[in-house]
């Protein structure tokens, strides 16, 4: 019974779980952590991208290199991963893909200009070709004009 907090006199507060008794809740610009982080400390996270974006100069085949320590560190990491480095490169990978996503980065280079597309149509309409035929490929025997058994050769005689 000592432990219960005492009831205002008035009674119209009611004390419960978050409604602390007046008498004990934080006056007016009264801080709950009075002792907390001071203004301007920086964070973990504030203290590593300052290390990161420092700049930094380096040699490599005796030629100085400067750029920044992030910079630097992905570029030695790659290095190594590229060399054969099997830990290197299990780091590099899954920031690869964590970063840059897992498709395909080179297939826009394939892709031809719209001017060039309408070139090569052209250039194809001129040959016969139709616009949804496929391509043949090398060594399919549509290019070379013959269908099955005119090479002399019977298949199911062996």
């Amino acid at each position: 019974m000592a432990n219960r907090p005492k009831r205002p006199r008035n009674g119209d507060y009611e004390v419960g779980y978050g409604k602390p008794p007046k008498q004990y809740q934080f006056k007016p610009g009264q801080s709950g952590n009075p002792k907390g982080r001071e203004k301007g400390s920086r964070g973990l996270k504030t203290d590593l991208t300052a290390e990161l974006e420092a700049r930094m100069t380096i040699r490599i085949n005796n030629e100085p290199v400067s750029d920044t320590r992030q910079r630097l560190l992905l570029r030695a990491l790659a290095s190594r991963a590229a060399a054969g480095d099997v830990r290197a490169a299990s780091i590099v990978i899954p920031l690869i893909i964590q970063v840059l996503g897992i498709e395909d980065r080179g297939t826009d280079r394939n892709k031809l200009s719209q001017l060039d597309q309408s070139i090569l149509d052209e250039m194809l309409r001129s040959l016969g070709v139709e616009d949804n035929e496929p391509a043949a490929s090398i060594g399919d025997e549509a290019d070379l004009g013959r269908s099955d058994g005119e090479d002399g050769k019977d298949s199911d005689d062996a």
